[in-house]
């Protein structure tokens, strides 16, 4: 398995992609063709009111001008997650909400149902058990991926597909979370169909 590691030198916070075609599924510890697992993308970890963007097509941060166009898939800010459409950006972008469904069990993406960002509110809900996470409430203020399975299918800025599952809100995705780790830092996994089609496989 070869892993290529990026550093993001200028906030100095690090994430790592895999660019090879098989890794491994940390959530079923089996071997999937396609997917790529990022540690550690940054969402407005200062509290600067900062959104982080994303591109799936070859793992990479955008930044500058680039924020501005199609050339971004999704984006983060806290516990909200952006897509490149609607009120967020001009591109062809749009999400739907899976639940209750294996990351490896969706083999093809929905040909109709996308929801499209508008202002306070994003294609991908925000707010507890609403769209991907759960919050805890006190003592520990957890935000974890909601039980169960949740899959995000996100059209991307330039018009493709993929499929997308959040693995951790925490820093190096801690297996079990205290709330004491440094929150605010995504860990995901993708599959992105470069082919212009709706298939996963």
């Amino acid at each position: 398995m070869k892993i290529l590691f990026a550093f993001i030198l200028l906030i100095g916070i690090g994430f790592s992609g895999c660019s090879d075609d098989t890794i491994i599924d940390p959530s079923s510890n089996e071997t999937s063709a396609g997917v790529h697992t990022i540690y550690n993308v940054p969402a407005d970890t200062g509290s600067h009111n900062k959104i982080t963007y994303y591109r799936f097509k070859d793992s990479t941060i955008v930044s500058g001008n680039d924020t501005a166009t199609a050339n971004w898939d999704i984006a983060f800010k806290s516990t909200t997650i952006f897509t490149n459409s609607g009120s967020s950006g001009p591109g062809h972008g749009g999400a739907v909400v899976l639940t209750n469904v294996n990351f490896s069990d969706v083999i093809e993406a929905p040909a109709t149902g996308y929801d499209i960002d508008s202002t306070g509110a994003p294609a991908i809900p925000t707010g507890s058990d609403k769209g991907w996470y759960h919050y805890s409430g006190p003592p520990n203020h957890l935000i974890t991926p909601i039980p169960g399975v949740v899959v995000l299918i996100i059209r991307c800025g330039n018009g493709k597909y993929a499929k997308v599952q959040i693995l951790s809100y925490y820093k190096d995705a801690p297996q079990n979370p205290t709330g004491s780790e440094p929150s605010r830092f995504y860990s995901f996994k993708y599959f992105y169909q470069d082919d212009g089609s709706r298939n996963f496989k």
